[in-house]
This record gives C-alpha cells, structure tokens and sequence, in this order.
C-alpha cells in the first residue's frame, strides 16, 4: 500500500472557503486539492465526480484545468490538478489581482475574455456555480498573449446529477448561475462589470 503523500508547507499555494491548494510533492506540473476538515462532505466528491465527467465527454480544458484523480495524503483526500503555470513557469495573478491595477487596455481584453469563457462553458454545457475573478486566473502563454483558466467555482451541488447528462439542463443551470450573479462577482471592478453582458433567452 502506498504511503500519503506528505503535504508540508513550503509546498503549501493558497486557501480558499472550501480548500488548501499545495503543489504535488513529486509531479511539479500539478497541484493538491483538499478539502478543509469541516468540508468534508458529499460536495467534494460531487466535483470529483463531475470533472470525471467532463474528461468522459472529452472537453476542451483550454479555460480549465485538468483532473488528475484523487490521492491520499498527510491531509486527508486530495484532488490532483495541473497547476497554472505562465510560460516561463511562473503561477499566474488572478483576474481579481489585476483588475485591481485599472489599466483599460487590460480592462478591454478582461471584458473579451471572459465574454468568451461564458460562452466557451456554454458551448460545451460546463456547469460553473462561481466565474468570480478570484477563481480565475490570467495565464500568459507568450508575448502579449494570455489566457483566462477557471481554478474553481466549476460543476455544481445537486444530490442528483441530472445536469451531468442532458445539456438542456446543464445550459438553463448555466445561463441562470451567470445572469443571476455576475454583476455580484464583478461589482468592485465597474469598468469590467459595465461590458459584460447577460446570457440571452
């Protein structure tokens, strides 16, 4: 039987309400999901689930990242992930980190790239419950050239996964998540929040 493996913390990146991200002791391409203790719950198990889906379906994870299977650790249950990674293999800034700076040719392409991730989930039925601009980041992939990468806030909480198989459903949850909160999840940038625009029907 395999030992867990030993999560310590320099290898420790962030925390979040639901999880501890640590970077993978022995894979330096990836990263380890857990779930705080009092999160515990049917909900991590339902995310595993729904990215084991999504690979089934063979989505294009250009605006995610991949699932790599769940691990024991000094933690408890990890998830493992990619980890983000700028092309000179830097961890990117999150969205809401460079929001902050207010530089309107940034804000353009802000408002471009995340009208084309709601689309891009849309497109593929990828159900997402929170695109606020922390649970994204901005990945360079060369000179002048990003890319926006969900980190969190995909799949959803529902007891029956109904929304799993038929995409009818998956694109009602999906436009309803979005048209409900996303002047919520952009409120403290107004010069991103004014141009994005609602899922029509």
């Amino acid at each position: 039987m395999r030992a867990a493996l030993e999560l310590t913390p320099d290898l420790f990146i962030a925390e979040g309400t639901e999880r501890q991200c640590y970077r993978h002791p022995d894979i330096p391409d990836r990263c380890i999901k857990v779930p705080h203790a009092e999160r515990r719950s049917g909900r991590f198990w339902r995310e595993i689930g729904y990215f084991r889906g999504l690979q089934q379906r063979a989505v294009d994870f250009r605006h995610l990242t991949r699932f790599h299977g769940v691990v024991e650790t000094s933690l408890g249950d990890g998830a493992v992930f990619d980890l983000v990674r700028d092309d000179d293999g830097q961890v990117p800034r999150s969205l809401a980190s460079c929001l902050q700076a207010n530089d309107p040719e940034f804000n353009f392409w802000a408002v471009g790239e995340i009208e084309r991730v709601k689309q891009d989930f849309l497109d593929q039925w990828i159900v997402f419950h929170d695109l606020n601009p922390t649970n994204l980041l901005v990945k360079r992939l060369g000179f002048a050239q990003f890319r926006l990468v969900a980190i969190a806030g995909i799949g959803h909480d529902h007891f029956l996964p109904l929304v799993n198989y038929s995409r009818r459903l998956a694109c009602r949850k999906i436009r309803s998540a979005w048209n409900r909160r996303y002047h919520q999840w952009y409120s403290a940038f107004p010069q991103v929040e004014n141009g994005l625009t609602p899922y029509p029907g």
